[in-house]
Parts: structure tokens; sequence; C-alpha cells
């Protein structure tokens, strides 16, 4: 649940105007099962009613709040994997990559850079617009292999088409 809890003005004016002996108790429930989500049981009968009242306001609001927590995760998710076309120029940036590259394929610099490009183009055609770097370099080392590669998006490996 929430870790501060949220007392609204109107709650604490309409339970002020309960009897004295009633509104502490009254107010530990509410923030109780704000922050556990555990209900207290031994409160009295007007006291419970007044809780039975707000707890549909406590509960929409620990919905939304997760909801709101969850959506900020997926963003924050996305964004870790970098724009498609970033990730060919962080690939190209990586000399060591990129030596290793030319090595294994027999290639020079400019042409290894060009398929890179190539490979951008075509992921971003098929609708991958963010991919993490190791697959990115999986596709490119696929791709100078000469293999047909599928571009199309694989829940398996995190890839984020574009409008997600």
């Amino acid at each position: 649940m929430k870790r501060t809890p949220k007392f609204d003005k109107a709650w604490s004016e309409s339970i002020a105007m309960l009897p004295a002996e009633l509104q502490q108790p009254l107010v530990n429930a509410i923030k109780e099962y704000q922050t556990t989500g555990t209900e207290s049981t031994d409160l009295h009968p007007i006291a419970q009613c007044v809780f039975n009242l707000l707890k549909p306001v406590i509960d929409r609001r620990a919905k939304a709040a997760s909801y709101q927590r969850r959506r900020r995760e997926a963003k924050a998710e996305m964004q870790c994997a970098p724009v498609t076309i970033e990730a060919g120029c962080l690939v190209k940036q990586d000399r060591k990559y990129m030596r290793l590259l030319a090595k294994r394929y027999n290639l020079i610099h400019c042409d290894i850079k060009a398929e890179i490009d190539h490979l951008s183009s075509l992921l971003t055609a098929n609708g991958v617009d963010r991919i993490p770097l190791f697959i990115y370099k999986e596709y490119l080392e696929r791709h100078l292999d000469g293999y047909s590669v599928s571009y199309e998006p694989s829940p398996q490996h995190h890839l984020h088409p574009s409008g997600s």
C-alpha cells in the first residue's frame, strides 16, 4: 500500500464531529489500512461505519497509484533499451567490437558501418522502435553472416515495437 497515508481535510472535519473517544481509534484505523491494507476489527460501530464509507476511496486511490507505478516502471524499462538508430550508433562507436567484426567477416570499417545503417533501417521498417544492444549485435552478426533474418519483435528478447 502507501508509505505515507493521505488524509483529506474533509475526513478530518468529519471525524472531528465524532465523540473524542472515537476519533483517535478511527484515525489510526484509516492510517493502518492505507499503509498495510489490514482492517481494524475493534472499532466502535459508529467509527466502523465512517471507516466503511472511506474505505472505497482509499481502495480506489491505491488502485490508481498501483496503475501509475506500473506505467512508470514500464516506461523506465522501455527507456533502458535505446532507440534502434541509437543502438546502431552505439555499436559503431564500440571500436573493439568493430575490430572484432572486421577480422571475423574480413570487412573494412566503412562496409561494417554501412551494414549497421542498413540493419537499423530494416529494423525500424519492421516496427522495432527500441532494441537492447546485445540483441542488436546478434541481429548484426546474423545479417553479416548473410542469413535471412526475421526482424519481427521477439517477446523473449524484450524488443519494444513502436506504438507501445
